[in-house]
């Protein structure tokens, strides 16, 4: 399916749902934050969110350093 991340066209394959994407985008989730289509998705709720065509998903994924 289609998606929209970061702002960037991408051709998800995996499962449809959020948690699907993560992995498949190979994102650190202990330290990722994410949103779909604007609202704020809840890293206990990435499984059950079932991702659908032209959906628009912003992923922060935060990183140490000094």
């Amino acid at each position: 399916m289609q998606l929209t991340v970061n702002g960037e066209a991408h051709e998800h394959a995996g499962s449809g749902t959020l948690d699907a994407l993560l992995d498949e985008l190979g994102a650190n989730k202990a330290h990722a934050a994410a949103m779909v289509n604007g609202d704020v998705v809840p890293s206990t709720e990435w499984a059950a969110i079932n991702l659908r065509e032209g959906d628009v998903v912003e992923l922060l994924v935060f990183v140490g350093g000094g």
